[in-house]
């Protein structure tokens, strides 16, 4: 997530982590998604990337850190940052039990607690949409280049146009969005891509490769509607 309205969501969803970790319920499962395009050989991607022991990954608004444990498991160093000290220390207890060796600290979209050219792969599971503004978008953008090192990967999914946090939410206009009767995040300001196409866009501003996707499943009674992007 970003900082962008720290006494809203930011201690929501702190509260969120807390109780799950209590009563041990929090996710243990990675991104299926993620784990397709980048752990499912070549057939998803014009040029495989496929992570290897030796990298150092870092997941920007990393939640549980579940979607760490895939690179942990083949040996990677596993980085990941969210908004504030108490959340990263609640994660980093949380890993820790769970017997894997991660760092996890407060930071943000636009601001990362690391050096330039430091990561081989960056991974933004549906944190990049809360920057709210096209400027922020792109300066989150531009954080995430600036450590990664050459040669290395942005991996981006968020919001798409089916999903019901989305088309709930009240136009702002230049793909600005204020969520509605939805959850904690209610209230809150998005940037949502609508399309591969301005997904691709905005990535293409930043990076010199970018592969678009869009998965969308029915469950049920709702929708979940993602857009994902490969970036090098």
């Amino acid at each position: 997530m970003s900082a962008q309205n720290p006494n809203h969501a930011t201690d929501e969803w702190n509260k969120e982590i807390q109780r799950e970790k209590k009563e041990r319920k929090y996710p243990k499962w990675p991104n299926e998604v993620m784990l397709k395009i980048l752990f499912g050989g070549s057939d998803y991607l014009k040029a495989p990337f496929r992570p290897q022991p030796e990298w150092r990954v870092l997941d920007v608004g990393c939640g549980f850190a579940n979607n760490l444990v895939p690179f942990a498991d083949i040996g990677c160093e596993c980085h990941g940052v969210d908004l504030t000290p108490e959340m990263a220390a609640t994660v980093q207890e949380i890993m820790d039990d769970r017997g894997y060796k991660t760092k996890i600290q407060a930071g943000s979209n636009r601001a990362l607690p690391y050096p330039d050219a430091h990561f081989d792969l960056l991974l933004s599971v549906n944190t990049l949409h809360y920057e709210g503004t096209e400027e922020n978008f792109l300066a989150a953008l531009r954080e995430f280049r600036r450590v990664l090192k050459p040669g290395g990967g942005l991996y981006i999914s968020t919001v798409g146009p089916e999903h019901e946090i989305y088309r709930r939410a009240e136009v702002l206009g230049g793909h600005r969005y204020r969520v509605r009767d939805f959850d904690f995040r209610t209230g809150e300001q998005f940037f949502f891509c609508d399309t591969e196409r301005y997904l691709q866009h905005y990535c293409e501003q930043v990076f010199e490769t970018v592969e678009t996707g869009r998965v969308t499943e029915k469950l049920i009674k709702l929708p979940l509607d993602f857009l994902v992007a490969l970036c090098r």
